[in-house]
Parts: C-alpha cells; structure tokens; sequence
C-alpha cells in the first residue's frame, strides 16, 4: 500500500511539473536573446557580471544573482561590459505547479541577489544532481529542492516589499471560498482604484495577473474539496461559480494535470 501511494503521488507531482535540461558553466560566455515558449527557468550566478534584459528594461548584473526566465517578454542576457564571463547555473521545467507557484507569488519576475546566509552553490549542484539523476525519487527530489530555493527568495522579497495594506485585503478575499466569483470592479473600488490600476498594481506587486491569481485560488480550493469532501464534481464546480462542469473539468486539468475525477481517487488512498 505504501509504494502504491508513493507511486500515485509520484505521477501527481510529475506530472505538475517536468524538468527539461540543467546545468553548470564554471566559465560561461553565451548569449541569449529569444522568447520563452511553454517553459520557465531558474538561472543564478555565483560570481562575474551579466547584462539583462526583458524587453526594454535593462539589469547590470555583478556577483550572486538569481533571475528567471518566463514565457512573455524578449529575454537577453551576456557578459556584462568590462566582464570575461560568468560562473552560470540554470535549471528549465514546466508545467502547471510552475502557475500556483507564479499566483502565490513564489516565482520571481525580476532578478533577486542571491540571500545572505545560504551556500547557493552547493544547493543549486543538489537541485541539478536531483534533475540529472530522474526517475521517481529524484523528480520529487527535485521538486523540492526547487521550490525550497523558491521559498527562501520569495521571503527576502516579501520583507523587503513596502506595505500594501489593500493588496492584503483583496489577497485575502481572493482565497476566501465565498469570493471565487468576486466582481473585479468592486475589488478596485474598495482598493481605491480604478480597474486598470488595481490589475497593474497587482501584476508589479505579485508577478501575475489579478485574473490568474484568481483563477489559481479556485483550483487551489477545488482541490481541497475533492480531497477533503463528499461533493460531486458538478456540486464542486457550482460552489466555485462554474456553470458548465465540463469547463471545469477542462480548466482544472489544464492546472492540474489530471481530470478531477483522477485527482479524487488518488486522494482516497
């Protein structure tokens, strides 16, 4: 019974997400300048200089840095003016745990210096030994290592962030059951600002569109009621202000990976 609910859990979670490709330049000199496509990725320097770009914003980079790469913007990056090259590591994945980990605002949108405190090197080698090596326990593995560097980058960045008592506010609606359906104009105004505002402030503050976000708190809760309660499928895409359950089925495997039905058996073991 035991190897059986690692196996499903190891499907569930592999199936959020799929490394691609990992590695480590002691000395890299490449430039990159494209769109990203479907795919997201993690890149850090541990020592030397970068130039980046996304779209027309610029970034001199020197030192420890972390920045992604994520589909959207024109993404450029070399060794900076004045450097020979730089000390790179990089990590490529997808899937749909990579956009609960954009709505709860743990996926970086711009480059962060690496934390005091952390040898960063030695967890990023794990991070890489973990996707290298594959199979079951190292794709879990993986995953967590890489939602652990996550964590710790987006905690420096929530205490460096300015107080923003409305975007607590409307968080908290957003996750509340009752607000999956919530009227985005009256969320701006209660904010103090018009729509258009509110969904730029949001994007600056949280990485991700205000409808996205949303979107990822209804499945976030539909997964909790489909492990947690006797609800049918229909009963649980009503409470989430679905009318057509087949569109939920559809939406929630597109997030998910599997169809709410698997979902819920894989959750009774």
């Amino acid at each position: 019974m035991e190897s059986l609910i690692a196996l499903l859990y190891y499907l569930i979670m592999s199936s959020d997400l799929v490394f691609l490709h990992g590695e480590h330049f002691s000395r890299c000199e490449a430039r990159v300048d494209k769109h990203f496509v479907g795919y997201c990725s993690l890149q850090f320097m541990s020592a030397g200089g970068v130039e980046l770009k996304y779209d027309q914003e610029t970034f001199e980079l020197a030192g420890r840095w972390f920045w992604p790469a994520f589909p959207g913007p024109r993404i450029r990056f070399h060794t900076a003016p004045g450097q020979k090259y730089w000390e790179h590591r990089y990590v490529a994945f997808q899937g749909p745990l990579v956009n609960r980990w954009m709505a709860d605002g743990l996926f970086p949108k711009h480059p962060q210096p690496a934390p005091r405190g952390v040898k960063w090197a030695q967890t990023f080698d794990r991070l890489l030994f973990e996707t290298h090596r594959g199979g079951r326990w190292g794709t879990l593995r993986g995953i967590n290592q890489l939602e652990h560097i996550l964590l710790i980058l987006a905690e420096h960045r929530h205490e460096a962030a300015p107080n923003e008592p409305w975007l607590a506010t409307l968080l908290k609606k957003l996750h509340d059951a009752g607000q999956f359906t919530a009227d985005y104009e009256t969320l701006a105004q209660e904010a103090g600002m018009s729509l258009s505002t509110l969904r730029r402030q949001f994007r600056r503050l949280t990485g991700v569109s205000l409808h996205a976000y949303s979107m990822q708190c209804r499945i976030a809760r539909a997964r909790t009621l489909l492990g947690e309660s006797d609800f049918t499928i229909k009963q649980i895409a009503l409470r989430l202000g679905y009318s057509d359950v087949y569109f939920f089925s559809k939406q929630f495997k597109q997030a998910v990976g599997i169809p709410p039905a698997m979902y819920r058996r894989s959750r009774q073991f």
